[in-house]
């Protein structure tokens, strides 16, 4: 029996688990001084005839024992002295729009458009727009109503017959559609009117803002244009989650395999030997997967015969019917219940 399992799962000890941790902290050390060397060589000083960046390394560390650096930037003569000039000025227009608080206070206080002041009316007081046009249709349309009634009466065409009705009909519509249009182009001129209105009170109220806005900003100095180099390049620390998980899988996958191997899968194969014919149909099993193989080249897998046909309970060992039937057909036998089973001992075993 002993030949058998060193054919299926191999005499050899597996190789031993890389150190993950070690080789991520390697890494990442290995990076953090790259980053290190980076930033030092970023480290440029620049001399422009506007102004100056001068960096100057601190003999003092942070607590990942990096270097800390300071940068002191310094104008030329003359651009400090357009500052201290810019800052009098500065000084002077934000004491001049301090006067216009109050005024601003006032128009904050009542926040919003005072809607009162938009066009709400047409033509005359208390007449909206739509009304007004309306008003100049309506003799058009009685013009057209005593037109219409002498053009039928002409014509012979009577009240009260079909004729009658549908050239009345026709007006009408014509009517409509005019009274319709006359309503449409009311509002859109009303609501012209009132947008109008609602951007020029808006413009109001904002436009003393705005120009306090424009005094407390005043002008400022041009600072020195100067060369952008790389930024600190970033780095990450040792990954000891992913590293540990992964020692741990490796560690747990060779303790799983050497316990399944102990426990079940040797057991399973000592146990054939007492055995005629195993139910080893693919059809009774389930949780099916292929643990190594026999001498003869037949697979071998690990399974869980399915409930509710007074079959072992637990993990299995063994081969799969369909299989065996295809390589060594006497093997295999159909059995009372309607499944195959295999003879352990034509494989072999």
């Amino acid at each position: 029996m002993g030949g058998i399992v060193d054919a299926v799962f191999g005499g050899d000890d597996a190789p031993p688990a890389p150190d993950y941790t070690g080789a991520a902290e390697a890494t990442a050390k290995g990076n953090l001084e790259a980053a290190r060397a980076t930033a030092a060589a970023n480290r440029t000083n620049q001399i422009t005839p506007y102004g100056n960046l001068i960096y100057t390394a601190n003999p003092e560390k942070d607590s990942y024992g990096n270097t800390l650096y300071t940068a002191t930037q310094t104008l030329s003569p003359a651009q400090q002295d357009i500052l201290n000039r810019q800052s009098t000025l500065s000084s002077g227009l934000l004491g001049t729009a301090q006067q216009g608080l109050d005024y601003a206070s006032g128009l904050l206080s009542k926040p919003g458009v005072d809607t009162s002041k938009l066009a709400s009316i047409g033509i005359n007081p208390g007449e909206t727009y739509s009304d007004a046009i309306m008003r100049r249709l309506q003799p058009q349309m009685a013009q057209q109503n005593e037109m219409s009634d002498a053009q039928l009466a002409n014509q012979g065409i009577a009240p009260g017959t079909e004729a009658y009705a549908n050239a009345k009909r026709m007006l009408q519509q014509g009517q409509n559609d005019a009274m319709t249009s006359a309503i449409i182009n009311g509002m859109n001129t009303g609501m012209a009117a009132n947008q109008q209105g609602f951007q020029q009170e808006a413009y109001n109220q904002m436009q003393p803002i705005n120009v306090i806005n424009a005094l407390r900003t005043g002008s400022q100095v041009s600072s020195p244009s100067y060369v952008n180099t790389p930024q600190q390049a970033n780095t990450a620390g040792p990954d000891y989650l992913g590293a540990t998980n992964a020692q741990y899988q490796n560690q747990l996958s060779a303790y799983n395999a050497d316990q399944a191997s102990n426990s079940n899968m040797l057991g399973g194969l000592m146990n054939l030997g007492a055995q005629i014919y195993t139910a080893s149909d693919i059809n009774l099993k389930e949780n099916i997967k292929k643990v190594g193989s026999l001498i003869n080249g037949l697979n071998l897998y690990s399974y869980n015969y399915k409930d509710g046909y007074d079959l072992p309970k637990g993990k299995q060992v063994g081969v799969m019917a369909q299989e065996v039937e295809k390589v060594i057909p006497e093997a295999v036998v159909d059995m009372p219940n309607g499944f195959k089973g295999v003879n352990y001992a034509l494989l072999g075993v």
